[in-house]
This record gives structure tokens, sequence and C-alpha cells, in this order.
């Protein structure tokens, strides 16, 4: 099959290859130009000779046939590893199980807390029941109904303002109820009494699907320009035209875009209006540090992340890489392999912290974790500026309204994925927008694809579990 069509693709991160793979499929030769050096995204994996790391902690799961077909169909099955999931939150320098299990609640913490805890809850619970209109308009607010006062500062509120660098009262109940499961009441001890929480990762990191993809990509005769970054898109009516860093352009009929929405607004030529720049002048992201180090001590860290709510601990959630795969450190290796998750806002000066400066933050944190600094044997520190989109309830509606003027005045401008749509978004989210914006450019009656991870429901679970 073979096609006319001459597609542009804006970003190499899951949402852009995938893209390039169902056009490619479709009989397109679409270019992708990347401004970073690799592809993948944040679901890269950078290596060091035989240690790999995982900056973000990618589960890979999903509701979709779909994308379960796509990432089978680009690893074979031996190279993928079934991998429990298994969470934690530090507090008071106790690990409490996450999601939460009431009979942990109850008991691992002392009696006085426990009682405390569950006397909030009934309260809360009884509040909720007698009210004519409930009331789940924010994070703070779904937050203490569903686990009482207490219970929910102690372990959520820090959480947010932490990793998220926003006020509980800035986030949505809806976000909550997509990401936060509810207390479990099954009997400790017990697991046939739920299914349990298995996801299917690669044995080399995730980066490791994405080079696949790239692989794939390039039997095809396509193969991202990476350090590349696109200054403007100038539009004349029918075709598009990417002004490339250093002065190279390229012409096509459409643009399917992973940048961050923010700057492909500005970057857009004839400019949108005032109103418009003025909206994605105010998107902004966080960045994440993730700081690796290699100890030569083994020490037993039952879970593959651990939430730190608390003031003391500067990192906002730690990884534990031995419990995602082996393939991430040398074979034969038996120390502890940890991630520190330093998240940063807007204009934060720890993005422009030293490596030396990193590396004390770290070592105050493994103190805090009861684990001696001078048993590190390598540090590896991987810097990722455009992470996570920030979300606020202006926001928000300021994204709609973008939304609405781009698909109103460029039809075949396809923004996608996390960044592509400011959106948190899973993988598998940003696959789908990705899937259905192709679909669309050839006139399919598919998803549109901002309705892509719009549910109210709990979608930490699906597909990819044996």
């Amino acid at each position: 099959m073979t096609t006319t069509r001459n597609p542009l693709i804006i970003g190499a991160g899951p949402a852009g290859l995938t893209a390039a793979l169902e056009l490619t499929r479709r009989g397109a030769t679409p270019r992708i130009f990347e401004a970073t050096g690799h592809v993948g995204g944040l679901a890269r994996t950078p290596r060091d000779g035989d240690w790999a790391v995982d900056p973000g902690g990618h589960r890979f799961f999903t509701r979709s046939e779909e994308v379960s077909d796509l990432w089978r169909s680009l690893l074979p099955d031996d190279q993928w590893i079934a991998v429990p999931r298994s969470s934690a939150m530090l507090v008071d320098r106790h690990y409490v199980r996450y999601p939460l299990v009431g009979w942990d609640l109850l008991t691992q913490q002392g009696l006085r807390s426990g009682m405390r805890g569950a006397s909030s809850l009934a309260w809360a619970r009884l509040r909720r029941n007698v009210r004519i209109v409930q009331r789940r308009d924010n994070f703070r607010n779904w937050g203490t109904d569903e686990f009482g006062r207490y219970w929910y500062t102690k372990f959520f509120d820090g959480y947010v303002r932490k990793t998220w660098l926003t006020d509980p009262t800035e986030l949505s109940s809806d976000w909550a109820l997509q990401r936060i499961k509810p207390i479990g009441w099954r009997r400790h001890g017990n697991p046939a009494d739920s299914a349990p929480d298995v996801f299917r990762y690669p044995q080399r990191g995730p980066g490791q699907l994405w080079e696949a993809a790239a692989a794939r990509l390039a039997q095809s005769g396509v193969e991202p320009q990476l350090d590349t970054p696109v200054d403007k898109l100038r539009f004349d009516g029918q075709n598009w035209t990417l002004h490339l860093e250093g002065g190279e352009t390229a012409t096509g009929d459409a643009v399917f875009s992973t940048m961050p929405l923010g700057q492909l607004v500005a970057a857009l030529d004839p400019a949108p209006p005032k109103y418009i720049r003025a909206v994605a002048d105010t998107l902004k992201h966080r960045a994440l540090i993730t700081v690796a180090v290699a100890l030569r001590w083994r020490y037993e860290v039952p879970y593959n992340w651990v939430y730190t709510p608390g003031p003391g601990f500067h990192a906002g959630r730690v990884q534990n890489y031995r419990r995602w795969s082996p393939g991430l450190t040398p074979d034969g290796w038996d120390g502890t392999f940890l991630g520190f998750e330093y998240f940063i806002g807007p204009g934060g000066k720890l993005w422009d912290a030293s490596d030396g400066e990193l590396r004390r933050l770290v070592a105050h944190d493994l103190r805090m974790l009861g684990m001696h600094p001078s048993t590190i044997e390598k540090t590896m520190i991987v810097r990722s500026q455009f992470a996570y989109p920030i979300h606020d309830p202006t926001r928000d509606r300021g994204v709609v309204r973008i939304r609405d003027y781009l698909r109103t005045h460029y039809p075949s401008l396809h923004p996608m994925g996390r960044n592509g749509m400011h959106r948190y978004d899973n993988q598998d989210h940003a696959m789908l927008s990705a899937i259905h914006s192709v679909g669309r450019y050839f006139g399919d009656h598919v998803t549109d694809p901002w309705h892509v991870n719009t549910e109210r429901v709990y979608h930490e679970t699906g597909l990819l579990r044996h």
C-alpha cells in the first residue's frame, strides 16, 4: 500500500513513536524530529555500562487490547518479566503499604494512632452520608471524605505538595478518583481476597521497548532525527513547514506534535490571538531529577516504590530498581540499587544544582532510610525537564480553550501525548491518543484523542497482568 501523504512528527517519545508505527502500517512515511539525543521521552532507559535507570518508574498495564498487542509485537515474550506491584509510604519512619490497607493503619503505628485514624474516618463517613450535596470538587475534600482528616493529612497532603508541587485544593477530585485507591479492608495475610496487582516490565527497562520501536521504524526507512528541536511551525492554509534549529526546514501535509502544548502555541506562525498565547504562557511543568545510587551492602527494602510525604525527606519518591528488574544491574551484583526522585517546580533552584549538591541531598536521604552513604559505589544522575504537566482548574480550562482554537483553525495539527495535550497520561493513554490521531488523519470515525483518559474510575490496573 502506498500513499502520497507526507506527515511530520514532533517528538520521539511513546506517543510520537506510536504515531509513526501506525502511519507506516497504513502506508505513510513520516519524518520524526526529536529535540533530545534519545528516543522514549521520560520512558527512556539511560545506561552506563551494565547499569540502567528508569527515570519515572514505568509500569506496563493497560485496559486496551490494541496497546497490549503493540507492546507484545515490539518485544518477544522472553524479554518481558512479571513484577508484583509493591509500594509503601514512609511515615514516621514506618513503611506503610500503599494502596492503604486497613489492618496496617490500625496496627503498624501504634494503637493510639490507629484508633485516632479510625475515629476520624468514621466521622468523615458519617458527615458524607448525611450531606445533601456531595463536595468532591478537589483533592483535599475528596481525601478527607475518603480517608478521614487524620489519615488524609498523614499520607496524602504532604505527598501532593512534595511530588505534585501544588496545593491539594488545586487538584480535582477526578484526578484522585483515577489514581488513588480507597482503603482495602480485606483480612490481613489473606491474598485470596483480592487479585494480585501484577504488571509487566521489559527486562532492561522501558527504554528497551521504545528502542525496539525505533529499530522497527528504521526497517521501514523511518529514523528519528535526534537533537533536532523545532523552532517554528508555519502554516499556509494547506501545508506545514517546520523550521528546525540550525536553519533547515521540513514540509508536510499534517503535524503530529508531542512538544509541550505551551511551546507549540508560541511556535505557531501566524501567531494565534493574544488571549490564546496568554493562556499558553500559564502552562507549566514539573521537572524531575533522578539520582540513582548503587550501594555495596544489601539493604532490605521490600517495595518497588517508597513515597516520602514527610518534611524531613528531600526526595518525593524512592525506587528500588532491584525489585523492578535484575536486568537494571550487572549480572551477579548483589548490592542495593535505588533511584531518588526530586520533583522541581517552575523556576526551582534545584534544577541548576551541581552533581555534588545532588550527591549531598542523596546522602541525607540515605541516612533517613538508615543506610550509610559510605557504601555508595556508583551514582547516575538523570535530568528530565518536561516530566509532568502541572494541573490546576485554571490551567485545565485554559487547555480546553487552546484545544478548541487549534481544532478550529488547524485541523491538520494533532497534539497528542502527555506534554502535547498537557495532561497527566500514562504510557497507554499517550499511545491511544496517537493511534486515534492517526485514525482522524485518515478520516476514520474514531474516539476523539482528547477523550482518552477522561473516565472517572480508578485506572491503575489493567491488561498485561501475567
